[in-house]
């Protein structure tokens, strides 16, 4: 009877201590967003606050959240209505508040970009730089050519249903023209498309994937064509004549100064509309992780479910609407293999495992003796 006794004790005991095995904590690695943000021009950290040359969109915390619904699609909207220039605090909110909708504009005055504005801080234990991007970023034809091939991959097929020329299309003129392009850019840069809007950004240090999320238009086609149903004439609103054939009020900014490039975009922005296709085309950063220098772009876009509340009403109903993801991966460094000293509490349940063993050893060679 004593030996089946110690016999249920053991097997409690066990049982204990494989819970207390069970329950040591384990440390989970989670995504990390920018710490120690500060706010630079040309890689010099910015003390001046009337130079910072940002501005921000926010959501009014002050205020029960106002809609809007006369964007795309009707879908709607929260207003971006806290808006503020060249305030840090506001600024790091907006890129560490876990919003993607919320963002921060680089180099706010103006198209013509001369100085890579950003800011710096740390993910985790790496170091990240995100800025504006100026003409010298376009020099060495990397960007140029990065940027063309991903427009051209995604467009491509859109771009066969223009035809051009007797048996051709837009697309065989915009490879034939390839060359020329990267030419172009790489003189003369895309000032329009260098004053990015950062909205969020995360970094997985255990897989080392970084992601960058820049807000823009949802669809970019009322960019280039014009899409506006009405328009004001006279202190009225009437039909506009030029409802998807006339060009946008404001193509001039967003023109890269190429004729034919910009033809390109004008044709395939009405090709777009023609077919109901939506245009997403985001704007760029320039990104430096550690040392290592990338450009973030894309053109695949998800909603915002926002809209900037500062648009002009009449003839933008797509500003900040879309979000735009841009990821990379980066080695992560193996860890120094070090000798781990266990846990007290892992200590103290691998003696127990060991003491509960030996008493049942020392159980069963009583009981057979």
């Amino acid at each position: 009877m004593a030996a089946k006794i110690r016999q249920i004790l053991l097997t409690t005991s066990l049982a204990a201590t494989a819970s207390m095995i069970a329950t040591v904590p384990a440390f989970a690695v989670g995504l990390t967003r920018p710490s120690d943000i500060e706010f630079t021009k040309n890689g010099v950290v910015n003390t001046d606050a009337s130079q910072l040359n940002i501005r921000s969109w926010n959501y009014d915390s002050t205020k029960p959240p106002v809609t809007d619904s006369t964007g795309i699609g009707s879908v709607n909207r929260q207003l971006l209505n806290d808006i503020t220039k060249n305030n840090a605090a506001k600024a790091t909110s907006a890129l560490t508040d876990n919003s993607s909708a919320t963002n921060v504009e680089l180099f706010t005055d103006g198209e013509t970009i001369t100085d890579n504005v950003g800011f710096q801080g740390k993910l985790g234990k790496n170091k990240i730089k995100v800025e504006s991007v100026t003409k010298a970023d376009w020099a060495d034809g990397k960007l140029a050519t990065a940027w063309l091939t991903g427009f051209g991959n995604t467009y491509g097929s859109l771009m066969q249903g223009i035809a051009t020329t007797p048996g051709s299309n837009m697309y065989n003129d915009f490879q034939n023209n390839f060359g020329s392009f990267v030419t172009y850019l790489s003189t003369n840069g895309f000032n329009a498309a260098g004053d990015a809007n950062i909205g969020d950004i995360t970094y997985d240090d255990t897989t080392g994937k970084l992601n960058v999320d820049l807000v823009g238009h949802y669809d970019v086609t009322g960019r280039y064509l014009d899409t506006r149903k009405t328009v004001k004439v006279g202190g009225r609103m009437v039909n506009n004549p030029l409802y998807g054939i006339g060009t946008s009020p404001d193509i001039a900014r967003n023109r890269t100064g190429n004729p034919i490039l910009d033809g390109v975009l004008f044709s395939l922005a009405k090709q777009a509309f023609k077919t109901g296709t939506t245009l997403q085309v985001s704007e760029i950063a320039k990104v430096t992780f550690n040392d290592k220098v990338d450009y973030a772009f894309a053109f695949a876009a998800t909603e915002s479910n926002a809209i900037a509340g500062d648009r002009n009403v009449i003839n933008d109903n797509t500003s900040h609407t879309g979000v735009y993801s841009w990821t990379n991966t980066y080695p992560v460094p193996k860890p120094p293999v070090e000798r781990k000293v266990p846990e007290p509490s892992a200590l103290l349940a691998l003696m127990a495992v060991g003491g509960a063993a030996f008493a049942q050893r020392k159980a069963k060679k009583e009981t057979l003796s």
